[in-house]
């Protein structure tokens, strides 16, 4: 996509933007909406599908006080409106989530509407019900339901908000592949499930390099152990490596974050192809030292499976790492976005490959 708009969805309450390219570094002031930019771009994604929207939710906390086996209206109502800017409920066609590209569009609104049967002739003259039809005119009816609706261009899909959303898999549209990285470097789905999609493949060597940034001599990586859950814990299948200077085998995670944060990152990239990854705070975990050859892995790797990247960042160190290697290829197509509020409005300021490199060489802070 080139371009992006979105309206009316956290406390993005309107923000347009151009000139997207490849790989798109946002960076701005805490609450200038870097990370929500992430979330709306994966719900764009998704297109509404419930079960991430029940994801989204979940790693927010806001499933503490609520129980989906007694969802109701009103507590159906409560949880989706906190993806609405200021969280407003309303139920006419301005009160809606609009995420919008040049390849696509994707809305989400509370309607009301009344169900009407559908009925039908046989062939010996009795009537039968076929199936039901919304009538939007509800103001004629005593019997009026409640809904949300998601649409995808033209099409349309509408839940009762009066029964489970999250318990059950309506129908949805086709959704792009996708991993959305928080800050803290966990991809909301399962590392050792994102291993095994690329178990046997040339995705292997492409994970086992880009590792080799912080250690050298790891050969070879594989997940052990079983996932289970006992009383309150769990327990999640975890990663070990092979190093070629050691016999033993060596558990991934006591060799640090910066390299756990860089599996989890590559991962999630290679089982991105044709999709988006989304990385937020991109420098966590990883020295300034080697976020230049992470960058250039995440080109590479984006450019050779058709991903678009978009990440953001607070750190200068990340900013002018990204410059230095977009200034190595001429092929490399990369974007610099500033989020500020001004007057209560969060606007993008958008800097080209060339005032991004030259900022960094005149170590001008573009944060």
């Amino acid at each position: 996509m080139k371009k992006l708009n979105i309206y009316n969805y956290k406390c993005l309450e309107k923000v347009e933007m151009s000139g997207l390219t490849r790989v798109n570094l946002f960076t701005g002031r805490n609450n200038t909406g870097k990370s929500t930019i992430l979330e709306a771009l994966s719900l764009f994604a998704a297109k509404g599908s419930m079960g991430w929207i029940f994801q989204l939710l979940d790693s927010r906390g806001e499933f503490n006080k609520y129980d989906d086996e007694d969802a109701n209206f009103e507590t159906n109502l409560e949880l989706i409106s906190t993806f609405f800017s200021n969280r407003i409920v309303g139920f006419t066609k301005s009160d809606k989530i609009s995420i919008n590209s040049d390849v696509e569009t994707f809305s989400m609104r509370f309607v009301k509407f009344v169900e009407e049967d559908v009925v039908e002739k046989d062939e010996s003259g009795n009537e039968k019900i076929v199936g039901k039809r919304r009538n939007f005119n509800y103001e004629l009816f005593d019997d009026v339901s409640y809904g949300l609706e998601l649409k995808e261009g033209s099409n349309t899909n509408i839940l009762h908000l009066d029964r489970r959303l999250f318990g059950r898999r309506p129908p949805t549209f086709e959704t792009y592949k996708f991993h959305l990285i928080n800050a803290k470097g966990d991809d909301i789905q399962n590392s050792a499930s994102l291993w095994d999609e690329i178990t046997l493949s040339d995705k292997e060597d492409l994970v086992i390099e880009a590792l080799k940034i912080v250690e050298p001599s790891i050969d070879r990586l594989s997940f052990v152990g079983e996932n289970t859950f006992r009383g309150s814990r769990s327990r999640s299948r975890y990663p070990i490596v092979k190093l070629s200077t050691a016999s033993n085998l060596y558990p991934l995670k006591a060799m640090g974050d910066g390299i756990n944060r860089i599996l989890n990152i590559t991962l999630a990239l290679v089982n991105s192809d044709n999709g988006f990854l989304l990385i937020d705070e991109f420098e966590n975990g990883l020295h300034y030292s080697i976020q230049e050859q992470m960058w250039e892995i995440i080109f590479e790797i984006s450019n050779r499976l058709n991903i678009q990247v978009f990440a953001t960042t607070h750190s200068n160190d990340s900013i002018n790492s990204f410059a230095k290697v977009l200034e190595k290829g001429s092929n490399l197509d990369g974007s610099l976005y500033r989020l500020d509020r001004k007057e209560g409005e969060i606007k993008a300021h958008l800097f080209s490959k060339e005032e991004i490199t030259e900022a960094s060489r005149q170590h001008i802070n573009l944060r």
